[in-house]
């Protein structure tokens, strides 16, 4: 039998508006979010994504230094956390199959220690991660005492290809053309879709983000019916209040209004090509 406490696991692309849409979850009093928890290990050791924020907890410790963390790590006996170097679940292949498969049994058993260290600790009902990785996800649903279920998130392929692109850039990361950006979201929506046919229906609330923008009080209205927490009105604002989440937009440190932002589009239209495909790959996928 399933425990009443719920996980909400946010699958989507990156840059697709996932902090967002934890943002606004959190401030409901019944939950509580971690953010992307798969990056816990690599924003410890500070290695892989993160560096823009020197892989900081959202409250701007490190995850070694901050308070909620530290707490965690106390509940779980663990006495120096540069111990946690592992918590991706990655697909098994190759001739080293059965050793990752053994390394995902233990990241899924520090998982779901970890969430039900989180529940003790904040005495929320519902928790949020926003880890995005289809495997990593339905590893953990197939694994769980919880009620796990998810948030699958779709943004236009086009803008998520063009707000990729200017992270990049801003980051000083490898270049990378709109159309392989566009090309590589794409597969990981297929990728999505493939993960998601393991998952009962029943347990997935798809959310378009544009369609969000039309009428967010509404949405959240469904979200709570769909998940089994109060509603609440939708806040004005992305902003932090005591949160310790991981990873993220680098936005998260900012205070800004929710609202759609819709630039990318003056921008699409300037390469007919990349602009004719995300149309289309947007209908197929």
């Amino acid at each position: 039998m399933k425990e009443s406490r719920t996980i909400i696991y946010i699958m989507s692309n990156q840059r697709s508006g996932s902090t967002l849409i934890e943002n606004i979850l959190s401030k409901s009093p019944q939950m509580v979010s971690v953010g992307e928890l798969y990056l816990l290990g690599g924003h410890i050791n500070k290695s892989g994504p993160g560096s823009a924020w020197d892989w900081n907890c959202s409250c701007g410790a490190s995850l070694k230094d901050c308070d909620f963390w530290k707490n965690v790590y106390e509940k779980l006996n663990i006495s120096n956390p540069i111990a946690i170097k592992n918590t991706k679940i990655d697909y098994p292949k190759g001739i080293d199959r059965n050793l990752q498969e053994r390394e995902n049994q233990k990241v899924v058993l520090l998982m779901n220690q970890i969430y039900e260290t989180v529940f003790n600790i904040t005495n929320c009902s519902v928790l949020i991660d926003s880890s995005k990785e289809p495997f990593h996800g339905t590893s953990l649903y197939k694994n769980s005492s919880y009620n796990f279920k998810f948030i699958y998130l779709k943004r236009d392929l086009r803008a998520v290809s063009i707000s990729r692109k200017k992270w990049r850039k801003k980051y000083n990361k490898e270049e990378m053309s709109l159309f392989k950006l566009l090309l590589a979201n794409f597969s990981h929506r297929i990728k999505c879709r493939i993960m998601l046919k393991n998952v009962d229906k029943k347990d997935v609330f798809n959310l378009n983000y544009e369609d969000f923008f039309k009428n967010p009080q509404q949405t959240l209205n469904d979200m709570s019916s769909f998940f089994g927490f109060n509603s609440y009105n939708i806040p004005q604002y992305m902003e932090l209040n005591n949160d310790h989440t991981i990873a993220g937009t680098p936005n998260r440190f900012e205070k800004r209004r929710i609202k759609y932002d819709d630039r990318w589009h003056s921008i699409s239209k300037k390469h007919l090509f990349f602009n004719m495909l995300g149309h289309l790959l947007n209908k197929i996928g």
